[in-house]
């Protein structure tokens, strides 16, 4: 496999993955969210394979809009009706109001998404939406290297990702010669 089909195998999987997660997002809150995974970088898995880990919180002074069981049997309804598998909800008992639920998706290579409802009525809700990808053969050192072309030393910068981004952003992937993000054209 070429550097240039390597590259073109991550982003390909890495979009598919990123719009997944999108839209199970925008189930639980349309506007930005705050980014602590930007979901880009590959993490090794062995055996020759990588992964990408996504993370995303909602925005201090949210609010749900909704009980959090009702929220939680929304989405996970949506899942189902949307293709997604092995679909769990968890609740909690005494104090603790969080939900979680769990699901998979294989066909978008989401190997799993963990929804995390966290209300609280005296301040503001937190929900976060945390998924791994399915491992993907391929060398992880290389896609690294060929995802920053024109990097030479670790001290050189590459333009940051946005601290918030609406789930319906346009995704980049790896960055050009110059250090700054890609964002990825039919042309390109």
């Amino acid at each position: 496999m070429t550097d240039q089909e390597l590259l073109e195998k991550a982003r390909d999987v890495n979009f598919a993955f990123k719009a997944a997660l999108a839209d199970v997002q925008v189930q639980v809150f349309d506007g930005d969210w705050k980014i602590y995974d930007y979901g880009a970088t590959p993490s090794d898995c062995g055996d020759g394979r990588y992964d990408f880990t996504f993370k995303r919180r909602t925005v201090p002074h949210w609010k749900l809009g909704e009980p959090a069981g009702d929220a939680a049997h929304r989405i996970a309804t949506w899942l189902d009706e949307n293709g997604w598998e092995n679909i769990t909800t968890q609740g909690y008992s005494g104090d603790i109001d969080n939900i979680v639920i769990q699901a998979e998706k294989s066909d978008a290579f989401v190997d799993r998404v963990v929804i995390d409802l966290s209300p609280d009525p005296g301040t503001y809700d937190i929900a976060t939406v945390s998924a791994e990808s399915t491992c993907i053969q391929g060398d992880r050192e290389r896609l690294n290297t060929v995802r920053r072309p024109g990097l030479r030393t670790e001290e050189e910068v590459l333009e940051d990702v946005p601290s918030t981004e609406h789930p319906t952003a346009k995704p980049s992937f790896g960055y050009t010669p110059d250090g700054k993000r890609r964002f990825w054209d039919d042309a390109d």
